[in-house]
This record gives structure tokens, C-alpha cells and sequence, in this order.
């Protein structure tokens, strides 16, 4: 037990239930692809919400890979002056073997990609900014989240990825952010990192994962 109390083997703990999260995300992303290809009338639709609502309510509550647990849409970082949260997380993951501390935690948030400069700069504006700008709206316990992007429309995602690293900048005020470094990727799921740092926050990563479902998404009548 020992072990447990050491600094090093506590990071590594932490990193092996990180890629635990993302490997799930990146399973059930495909598993809900794929539900969709053999069902072509529950293709998804065009709208973060119900894409994630559908990705949480039939993929993420049964992982293959125990102790983790998504629930969606959870109130984060309260603010005592006001007695209200300040977020609202699209997913919050625990890891009940791991974790006995309430705020060891992580979360994601999920955002459309479509390749247009509109949805790149909410990417960033509204999603990227609630982890790194003053006040965060979300809390970084273990200094690392994920950033989920749905590929709504067939892109050159690596190209998309620079133009929304290269949009981080001018909008985070206050924050200085790194270019994204390509982790893995194929034919359908992407992984970036990014490093943000600034007074208030430290330094923090962001795992962004774009996963392509412009296949199996219902298209507008």
C-alpha cells in the first residue's frame, strides 16, 4: 500500500485511467458509428447535444472497461457567493476504483466540427476557454481534460486542427497555448495534445479527440 503514497506511482496511476477514458471515448465513438451504418434511419443528428445525449445514454454507461462512470450534463465549480455553479459539464467521468476524493475527476467537453470558421472558433470560444480562461468554468484537478470534437462534415482533419490551434491565441485571452502535437490518429479518430499555461491556472493539457461521424449524419430536408 505503500506505493500509493509515492508521487511517481500516484502520476502513473492517474495517467493509466486517462488513457483508460480516452481509449472508451474512442470504443464507443466507433461502437456508435457503427450502430448507425447498420440502421441507416437512426442516423444522428446534426446537434452536440443529442449526439452526446445518444453516445452516453447507449455507449459510455456500459464500458467494457469497469470502474469508470460518465454521467452527462453535471454541474461543476461552485461558486459560494452566489450558491450556483458556474458549468456545466457535457460529461463528467469518475473512476470509482481510483478515486476515493470527490473532485478527482475528469471532464469532457464536446463540440461540432464542420470544418467552417464559425463552428473552429465556438471550438475555442466556448470550449477550449471554459478550462483555461480566468475563471475557469471548469475545474483541471489532475491538470488535463478532454476536448471531444464530432465531425459533422468530411474534413482534412489535420488541417482543421491547425486553423483551431492557430485560433487559440488571439481568443484565450491571457492564456498561452501551444500547437496541437498529433498523438494517433486513422481513418476515423484523431488525437491531439495542447499545453495551456497562464498565472491563474498553471499549466494545464487538453486531449483533443475529433472523431468522424459525417457518414451517419442525417441530413437536412
Amino acid at each position: 500500500m505503500r506505493g500509493f503514497l509515492n508521487a511517481h506511482n500516484n502520476f502513473l496511476i492517474r495517467q493509466g485511467v486517462f488513457e483508460r477514458v480516452i481509449l472508451q471515448v474512442r470504443n464507443c465513438c466507433r461502437e456508435m458509428k457503427s450502430a448507425c451504418q447498420k440502421n441507416d434511419g437512426h442516423y444522428l443528428h446534426n446537434d452536440e447535444d443529442k449526439i452526446t445525449n445518444r453516445l452516453c445514454e447507449y455507449h459510455l454507461q456500459y464500458s467494457d472497461l469497469c470502474g469508470l462512470t460518465f454521467t452527462i450534463q453535471k454541474p461543476v465549480t461552485f461558486d459560494a457567493e452566489t450558491d450556483s455553479y458556474i458549468g456545466r459539464a457535457d460529461i463528467h467521468v469518475k473512476s470509482w476504483d481510483r478515486f476515493n476524493n470527490a473532485d478527482e475527476y475528469y471532464l469532457i467537453e464536446c463540440k461540432r466540427i464542420d470544418g467552417t470558421a464559425r463552428l473552429n472558433s465556438l471550438y475555442v470560444s466556448e470550449g477550449v476557454s471554459r478550462f483555461v480562461v480566468h475563471p475557469p468554468k471548469y475545474p483541471s484537478y489532475h491538470k488535463r481534460n478532454i476536448m471531444l470534437g464530432y465531425i459533422v462534415k468530411a474534413i482534412t482533419v489535420g488541417d482543421n486542427s491547425k486553423k483551431i490551434a492557430d485560433m487559440q491565441s488571439p481568443t484565450l485571452t491571457g492564456v498561452e497555448s501551444s500547437q496541437f502535437t498529433l498523438v494517433t490518429s486513422d481513418e476515423e479518430f484523431h488525437r491531439y495534445s495542447c499545453s495551456y499555461q497562464s498565472e491563474y491556472i498553471g499549466q494545464i493539457e487538453l486531449a483533443h479527440l475529433f472523431f468522424d461521424f459525417s457518414s451517419v449524419i442525417r441530413q437536412a430536408k
